[in-house]
């Protein structure tokens, strides 16, 4: 989809002086204008992504700056003005008796497309932070995410617009943001009382908030996530890391405290006593880095990448761009250090690197490269990240349904949606997906919360519907699967892909998701410890309870608010399976009591 753009510049360039107006008509390139600044006693300029251009031969006179002010709206407590059923903003220079000194005219734009970067992310209805320079088009970007939300997603949507720059001036929205609703603020110290407001009284699903920028505001913002609200919303800061070195708004992205270890974790993490730590789980789910209107940076788990910079680990991100011509998203994922020596006296060296991500990009080769990957061995930090397209002569791969998962995958018949149950076989293909490309999955007889931690570990666009009718696959139980149940035989009749799993744990889901979009083993657990995969293993059915009852009460702690989970007394062997578990999600865990009552307890690590 081509960028549409609407900018209702004439409207603006009516309030300005007769000379400044005939100069802009006469710019070739107007329709790249940024900004038109008027300040008395010099020359009326406009500014360009490339440069500023003047736009008179006299200086500006005060007549002039009235001439502006008069044809406006009124200036609010921020100094911002606006036109009626536009989206330009004029703001005000003022000395120290307030007259207008001078005027910035930002000409506002709807963007109709600037979504594509990321509209698969929006759609999971995840909250979302975007972060960028001034002028870099945040504020563009989050009004059509309020206009596909409300009008394509029919989501319930609020926007909270402090200086009306979202929806434009006066009582009646701007077509922007299609049927999204509109509170304004009376005074921007207001703003967060309004968001709450919001929240309270008009049942959103979603609310759209610009330049969050206050502890108030950034503490609304985690109440209104916490209700379960999907939130969207801009900040100033070029980068995630710029965020955590802000004091005021760090708690957007779970902020930073100081931890004293003792000395044998200190000695087993190979680090100092004292060290910086994430103090909360992140207000937002994902952090979109705006550089242009072509590119962005998406750190899709909050939680894991300040971690992992706090850690000086390397940070892996998703560089997203697109091609002005064709149109086409290309993705790739990039990498940079963590902060070094992170400790309470400083923020490591972040401050010190160069803004942005350094990329680091190999390409994928095909099926059969992959297969000799093992014998060429791989470089340090390498991680081969673009998916292989495939030709226009290679011919059509039939539908397939997901044979259980640790199985091989089983070939579809003709027959649309049916699934038959092969023996493992070498060299089977399944159909894969495109990492921007949104799966909607419907869960028949498994674990929706599961299901979310699996899609959220691998990183990948699935969305968890509850009418199967829009589902693009059904996810279900091999159990459930050989009854056939009437939902099943409707999935069927429709065509849809069918992924049948051996048991509803997190590890089956991740398995099945990673096949689907092609995710190598070795990359759907990035940067952690090899452990026996304890789902492949032969387990009896007392160890195999015990293990489903650890999964159970892990998934307790991580989403259902628990501090601790004690589990039942066990021997020796099912105990260290149960920390291997615990381990693998981040979990602290300890073997307490004697036997045969010893058992294991599962917290958090800040516990």
């Amino acid at each position: 989809m081509q960028h549409v753009v609407t900018d209702d510049l004439e409207a603006l360039l009516a309030t300005l002086p007769p000379s400044i107006h005939d100069a802009v008509n006469r710019l070739e390139n107007r329709s790249e204008l940024l900004e038109i600044v008027m300040d008395l006693g010099r020359l009326a300029e406009g500014r360009f992504p490339e440069g500023e251009v003047l736009l008179s031969n006299q200086p500006v006179t005060y007549a002039d700056l009235e001439y502006v002010v008069e044809r406006i709206g009124e200036f609010g407590d921020d100094n911002r003005a606006g036109i009626e059923r536009t989206l330009h903003r004029i703001s005000a220079l003022r000395n120290r008796k307030g007259k207008v000194v001078g005027l910035t005219c930002r000409i506002g734009r709807a963007v109709l497309g600037s979504i594509a970067l990321i509209r698969d992310i929006v759609e999971q209805g995840q909250s979302i932070l975007i972060l960028g320079r001034p002028g870099v088009g945040k504020t563009t970007l989050l009004r059509e995410i309020a206009r596909v939300l409300a009008d394509e997603a029919n989501k319930r949507v609020v926007v909270v617009d402090t200086s009306n720059e979202i929806a434009g001036d006066g009582d009646i929205p701007h077509p922007g943001i299609g049927r999204a609703r509109r509170m304004q603020v009376a005074r921007t110290v207001e703003q967060h009382a309004v968001m709450i407001e919001a929240v309270e009284n008009h049942m959103p699903q979603v609310i759209v908030i610009d330049e969050i920028g206050t502890e108030l505001e950034a503490a609304a913002a985690r109440t209104i996530a916490e209700r379960g609200v999907q939130l969207v919303a801009t900040a100033h800061g070029n980068t995630l890391g710029n965020l955590l070195m802000n004091p005021t708004l760090s708690d957007l992205v779970g902020g930073i405290q100081t931890v004293t270890l003792g000395d044998e974790e200190a000695r087993r993490r190979h680090t100092q006593k004292s060290i910086l730590e994430r103090k909360a789980p992140p207000t937002f789910d994902v952090v979109v880095e705006q550089q242009s209107w072509e590119e962005v940076i998406v750190h899709r788990d909050v939680a894991d990448t300040v971690d992992t910079m706090l850690r000086g680990m390397i940070i892996v991100a998703e560089e997203r761009t697109r091609d002005e011509n064709t149109g086409h998203i290309g993705l790739r994922r990039i990498s940079r250090n963590g902060m070094e020596n992170a400790s309470p006296n400083g923020i490591g060296g972040l401050g010190n690197r160069s803004q942005g991500f350094t990329p680091s990009m190999f390409e994928r080769g095909d099926h059969s490269e992959r297969s000799d990957r093992s014998e060429r061995g791989s470089s340090k930090g390498v991680r081969q990240i673009e998916r292989p397209r495939r030709g226009s002569n290679e011919p059509p791969m039939p539908m397939r349904a997901l044979a259980p998962t640790g199985t091989s995958p089983a070939e579809v018949t003709t027959t649309p949606g049916t699934a038959i149950e092969s023996e493992p076989e070498e060299d089977h293909r399944t159909e894969t997906l495109p990492l921007n490309r949104t799966l909607r999955v419907y869960p028949f007889g498994v674990n929706r919360d599961r299901l979310s931690d699996a899609s959220r570990h691998l990183r990948v666009p699935v969305v968890i519907t509850n009418n199967q009718k829009e589902a693009d696959a059904v996810m279900t139980l091999k159990n459930y699967y050989r009854h056939q149940g009437e939902r099943l035989q409707l999935a069927a009749q429709d065509g849809k892909l069918l992924i049948i799993l051996k048991n509803n744990t997190v590890s089956q889901m991740q398995h099945a998701l990673a096949r689907i979009f092609d995710i190598p083993e070795e990359d759907t657990v990035e940067g952690e410890e090899s452990h026996p995969a304890l789902d492949e293993m032969h387990f009896d059915d007392p160890t195999k309870q015990a293990l489903l009852e650890t999964e159970d009460a892990i998934h307790q702690v991580l989403n259902k608010g628990l501090t601790t989970a004690e589990l039942p007394p066990a021997n020796s062997h099912i105990r260290r399976l149960q920390h291997q578990m615990a381990t693998r999600y981040n979990l602290l865990s300890r073997s307490r009591g004697k036997e045969p009552n010893r058992r294991v307890k599962i917290f958090r690590a800040r516990d």
